[in-house]
Formats: C-alpha cells, structure tokens, sequence
C-alpha cells in the first residue's frame, strides 16, 4: 500500500477531513497511484485506467453510501425533526429551491415546529466537519475581500466593530444611550442630517412621478422606489454620488450585482465548500464585484473632510472618534452591507405596501405579508449544545428562523396569507394574533439597528405619496400575476408594480 493510500484510508479514522481542493488533489493522486501500480504490473495503459476508475469509483460509491445511510438513520443527532428525505441528504437539494426562487414556500410547506426552529435539515444542520468553513453558513457562497459586520464570525472582531464602530453609528437605530456619551449631540445632529436628506430625495422622486404620471397613463412605481431607496442611502452612507433617479436607471449596475451576489450567497452558501472551487475563476464573483463598486465610493468617502462625519461610512472610518481602524477591503466590505441593508430592504418593504394600498386603500400589515427579507440568517451554537423551545440542540448546529414562515403561519396569525390591516385593531379578526410573531426587522440583540430610519423613511415616502396621489392599477394589470411574480433569493425579486397616478394637488 503506498503512502498516499494509507493517507486516503487513516485520514476518516482519524478525524481529519481534507478540504474540497485536498479531496480532489487526493483522488488524483490514489487515481495515479493505482494506475501507475497496474501498469507496472499489466503493461496495458487502457486496463490500468480501468482499474484505476474502478477503484475510484467504488470508493466514492462506499463514502457516497455511507453518508446517505447515516444522514437518514435515527443516529443523526437532528432526525427527530420532520423535512423532505431529500433535504436530509444533500444540501443541493434547498440550494435548487433558492435558485428557483421559492425557498420562503418551501419552508411554509414544512413548518414543522414552525416558526420557532426550522426542521429542514439544510438550515438546520449538524456540522460533520472539521473544517471551519462549516461555521460560515452564511454569505460564504461567493468570494470577497473582506467580510462586512454582518458576516463576521470572529468574535473579537465583531464586538470592536459593533462596540466601538456601530454606536457611532447607532443614530440609525436611535439608540441615544450609547457607549460613547461624548458623541450623543453629535449623534442627534447626524439623524437630523440623515431625515432632511431623505426628505429632499422625496421631493425629487414626488417631482419625477408627478411629470411622468402626465405624460402616461401608467408607471413602474417599484423602479422608481428602488431609484429613491439607492438615492437615499447613496446620500446616508457616502454623501451623495449616485444619482440614480435623475438618470431614470441604475446605470453603474449596484442593485443588478446585488442581486446576482445575494443568490449566489443563498445557493452556495448552503454548501460552503464550492466557495474553494469558484475561487480558481478567472473573473470575480458578485460579492466581490459590488464590494468593488463599493471601494470606488470609499475612495471617494475618504477624500472628503467637510463632511466627514456627515455620512455613514465617514462616520465609520473616523478614527478620532474612537473607532476601529479599517482597511480598505473591510470599510468596502461595511459599505456594500449598508447599501444593502438601507435600500434593497426599504424599497421592497415600500414595493408592497404601494402594492396593497393601491389595491385595498388600508395602510397596515404589508410588512406582515412581504417582509423585507424572507429568511433569518441563521445562528450557531457553538461546541456546547442548546435548548430552543425545550428542543434540544447538538453542538455545531445551525439554526435559522424564516420569517416569512412565521408571518404566513395559521399557528400565529388568523387568516395568514389575506391582507387584513383590521387584525391590528382592537378587537381584530380573533385569534391567534401572536404579535411575538411579528419580527420584519429582527427581534433582541440581532434587531436590525436601521430599523427606525427605515421605518421613517418608509412613513415619509408613504405620506408624501398618499397625500399627493390617487393610485390605481391601470386597465391590464394583472395584480394575481404581480404577486405570483414575487422570487426569493435572500432579497426579493419580482415584476413591475404597475401604477396610475392622478394628482391630488
């Protein structure tokens, strides 16, 4: 037996398992081991690839077999909890279903304990691996430079982030109280920065609709929310630069990258390994690309000083503040994550509830139907197990909680895939109403910290808009086909929100 065989044949005994490209790299080798020990021995090239195949093959049949045997008996430490056999096996199988965009129904479809734990063995997983990657379920699906806060696992180095970076930024979230107390008049003048900028970029989208609506009969209202969502952050986070609605598209591409990048997190960040084999490509991934665009406007960020602590990221960089010294893959890495987080998230939110304004005339629960993001990211437990709902967890497991799932299950809200605004009066429509249940923006200490300047930007936007106009959907529309329209890939993707606006004023 040669060297690199007992190495193939110890290595599981041993509990060392080599990453993708080692995999690969050591059936090469056994594959030219054997062959060249055949040949040696045969003569004949053709029977010594044959041998050769055979024996690769029966050892990828046995390892392929005895991973389905185990991954579907009662020794799996999650079989107790329900989900497709598919599911169980492979994680291709949810990384087809967020391809094709239908990942939220497929997790309605089995609930299983429901909101609280999901039981797809995909999202909810036992790591079997020795390699860290496994830890890093979430947005190591395309290659990048460097991860923002939001896709930092180390510890330490969240907490220096979040700690010391984000209460300066913590005007977002309102939250006054904040571990720099020095910097709180300081916070409170940034967040009127931050609205009056929002307040003018309004303006300019009521303008624009206004001169557009006279001249047709109808109007794509999402594209232009998504025009004023990137306006609105481009001036939050780098003071300006973006421009998107006075040139009536999105021409240098963000959202188009964004959203290529956010699929490619949903569908390979299910299997993190393919993350080594899409690093030989020649051209960078989406991530990668919009973490470049990102980098031009940082550059651009921080050749500024008039107003650098006027904008988000300057915030962010200022180191005399107290802050974390970033690189320059980090502060892109940071910016991509706030562009995302501030425009995708609030366009969307404002998509839906023009769409059920326009077609009920009632204001509430749009955030119920179509929340801002679909699925939670998930979270790990680390080597010590956990209890969720007096379910046990085995350590190395991770758990994601869709919310999507939670809103549109009947366990929580009466009448759950019906537009009923009337649920959050008094009195409602009956039970249940689990307003526990009701977490568009997170809940506890992952609450989303743009929350409350969404949320005003989203009352702005919706006042001026309703107060301005009378919506209606235009002759041919079809609302059924709208909503139908909707995909899932971590953000959400759908058709044009065709509207008519006539001018109240």
């Amino acid at each position: 037996m040669t060297p690199v065989q007992k190495i193939a044949l110890l290595s599981p005994a041993l509990g060392i398992e080599p990453k993708v490209l080692q995999f690969l790299a050591l059936q090469a080798a056994v594959f030219i081991s054997v062959f060249a020990a055949f040949l040696a021995k045969t003569g004949h090239p053709v029977d010594a690839g044959i041998a050769a195949t055979i024996a690769i093959d029966t050892f990828l049949a046995g390892l392929t077999t005895s991973i389905v045997v185990y991954r579907l008996s009662h020794w799996h430490p999650l079989a107790k909890y329900p989900g497709p056999r598919l599911a169980k096996i492979t994680k291709w199988y949810m990384s087809y279903w967020i391809a094709k965009g239908n990942q939220h129904l497929k997790l309605q479809e089995y609930m299983g304990l429901g909101c609280e734990l999901d039981p797809m063995s995909s999202l909810l997983t036992i790591r079997l691996r020795c390699d860290p990657s496994t830890v890093k379920c979430f947005g190591l699906g395309s290659i990048r430079d460097a991860d923002a806060l939001i896709t930092t696992n180390d510890a330490a180095e969240h907490a220096s982030r979040l700690i010391v970076g984000f209460p300066r930024l913590a005007i977002i979230s309102e939250l006054i109280v904040l571990t720099i107390g020095m910097e709180q008049s300081l916070l409170i003048e940034n967040l009127k920065i931050y609205r009056a900028q929002a307040k003018v970029r309004t303006a300019q989208l009521l303008d624009i609709v206004d001169a557009i609506s006279k001249e047709k009969t109808a109007l794509s209202l999402s594209h232009w929310i998504s025009l004023w969502g990137i306006d609105v952050m481009g001036d939050m986070a780098f003071s300006g630069g973006f421009e998107t609605m006075s040139a009536g598209k999105d021409a240098e591409g963000w959202m188009e990258v964004l959203h290529m990048g956010t699929l490619f997190v949903g569908v390979l960040g299910q299997v993190p390994w393919m993350r080594d084999i899409l690093a030989l490509a020649p051209s960078p991934g989406p991530i990668l690309t919009f973490q470049q665009f990102a980098g031009k406007k940082v550059e651009e960020t921080s050749h500024k000083n008039a107003g650098m602590r006027q904008d988000i990221l300057g915030i962010i960089q200022d180191e005399s503040s107290g802050g974390p010294k970033l690189s320059k893959f980090q502060a892109a890495a940071d910016a991509s994550f706030i562009v995302l987080a501030g425009s995708d998230t609030v366009s969307e939110a404002m998509a839906a509830l023009m769409r059920y304004l326009t077609g009920h005339r009632e204001i509430q629960e749009a955030l119920r139907m179509i929340p801002p993001v679909a699925a939670g990211p998930p979270r790990w437990n680390g080597d010590e197990p956990a209890r969720i709902l007096d379910q046990y967890i085995p350590p190395g497991t991770s758990a994601a909680c869709p919310v999507f799932t939670m809103h549109h299950d009947s366990r929580n809200f009466a009448d759950p895939d019906s537009f009923r605004p009337e649920r959050w009066l008094n009195g409602g429509i009956g039970a249940p109403h689990t307003t526990d249940a009701f977490v568009p923006f997170r809940y506890g200490p992952g609450v989303c910290i743009g929350k409350p300047v969404a949320l005003y930007n989203m009352k702005l936007l919706t006042a001026t808009i309703i107060r301005s106009f009378d919506l209606s959907f235009p002759d041919g529309f079809d609302v059924n086909k709208f909503d139908a329209s909707y995909k899932e890939h971590n953000l959400w993707v759908h058709g044009d929100l065709m509207v008519k606006l006539n001018s109240l004023v």
